[in-house]
């Protein structure tokens, strides 16, 4: 994390990926060039970063971290930056005085083409992206890319918000900038994150009034947005039309994960799981919707880390049958298909092997997570 953090910007934005030795490595796209991270004033000189972040785990990490007894003066020093991080989010992306900040860009959610993104999306005109150019690398790394990644279009489309981002420095965006959603993901995360920041200041000695503050207005207005009552579950709302995108998707779940929903609320989004046969928790997005694809990254699969967040929030409610259903469900993933980026979603299916990336890290750290929890 140190290593992360040595990139944070001066203003306290924190980039989601760092060229180190960039001149040396240029597989990714889009490259550091791409990026141009420069533009801004408060990036890094001497090291060049994306202009953009990703949803804000480093909290809850950072109070892992305490309780296993490592470094106090380095977590210390992390939890100071992270408080730095927080408040530049709530400075540069807070919707209204709410306690909920919006995402720019969908690579920021952390689940790149969601469906949940589509109409955001295609408020860009194809005519704006048709001479923008791409040198894609991942449909070259990843098997069967034509049904597991997204199209050219969609990259088109996250490219044309980095451009504008570029344009704007990074620091702010036009009036009718495309994408600004709040995402319950995003907040989500945010909201643990801040629970964990102030327990961590209150062993460490740290002022944490305006982080209580953020976090009494964000547990204050998050249904307000994102609950939707007929469904009973959570959807991003799109501040540009002021609607949900009510697309039932994994993310709709994630708010459990920081203790948000009522106990009634969380009951009644797992009751219908208890009984489902034919589909393992949780779809990226659910077969019912017009957009799903089996295959295709956030468009139906299923995710680790997705089910990880469940399964956390779910012993947190003391909702102990159901997250042992969580937990059975998602380690028979990897022990039917191996330990692969994302996964079948249906049950009655002969598959051996699962999508995207192979011995994928981020699944087997959770796995072995799931494995080595006991609740007695």
């Amino acid at each position: 994390m140190q290593i992360l953090f040595s990139g944070q910007w001066k203003n306290g934005f924190l980039p989601h990926i760092l060229f180190h030795n960039a001149e040396r490595h240029t597989s990714y796209f889009p490259s550091a060039d791409y990026w141009d991270s420069s533009v801004s004033k408060y990036a890094i000189p001497e090291l060049k970063s994306t202009g953009i972040t990703q949803p804000p785990v480093h909290g809850f990490v950072l109070e892992k971290m305490f309780d296993k007894g490592l470094d106090k003066d380095h977590i210390s020093k992390l939890v100071d930056q992270t408080i730095a991080y927080h408040k530049h989010l709530y400075k540069q992306r807070e919707h209204n005085d709410t306690g909920l900040v919006a995402i720019w860009h969908n690579w920021e959610s952390g689940m790149d083409n969601a469906v949940w993104w589509d109409s955001v999306l295609e408020k860009i005109d194809v005519e704006l992206v048709d001479s923008i150019v791409l040198e894609r690398k991942d449909v070259d790394e990843v098997a069967e890319s034509a049904s597991t990644r997204p199209t050219d279009l969609d990259y088109k489309r996250y490219l044309y918000l980095v451009n504008e981002l570029r344009a704007n420095k990074y620091e702010s965006i036009p009036d009718d900038f495309p994408f600004q959603v709040l995402d319950p993901v995003f907040n989500s995360i945010l909201i643990k994150s801040n629970k964990s920041l102030i327990r961590l200041g209150e062993k460490l000695g740290k002022d944490t009034s305006f982080i209580e503050h953020k976090l009494e207005q964000g547990l204050h207005h998050f249904d307000e947005y994102l609950w939707d009552e007929e469904q009973g579950l959570y959807f991003p709302f799109d501040l540009l039309i002021n609607e949900q995108i009510k697309v039932h998707c994994s993310g709709s779940y994630i708010p459990i994960f920081a203790g948000i929903p009522s106990l009634s609320n969380v009951q009644q989004m797992m009751n219908p799981w208890l009984t489902n046969k034919s589909l393992v928790p949780f779809p990226s997005c659910f077969p019912n919707e017009l957009d799903f694809e089996q295959k295709n990254y956030w468009r139906g699969p299923v995710w680790i880390n997705m089910n990880w967040m469940v399964w956390k929030g779910l012993l947190g409610y003391k909702l102990f049958d159901e997250a042992e259903f969580i937990r059975h469900q998602t380690i028979g993933l990897v022990e039917k298909y191996g330990v692969y980026e994302y996964f079948n979603p249906f049950t009655d299916t002969d598959t051996k092997t699962g999508y995207g990336g192979s011995d994928f890290s981020w699944s087997a750290a959770l796995i072995i997570d799931m494995i080595k929890y006991s609740n007695k």
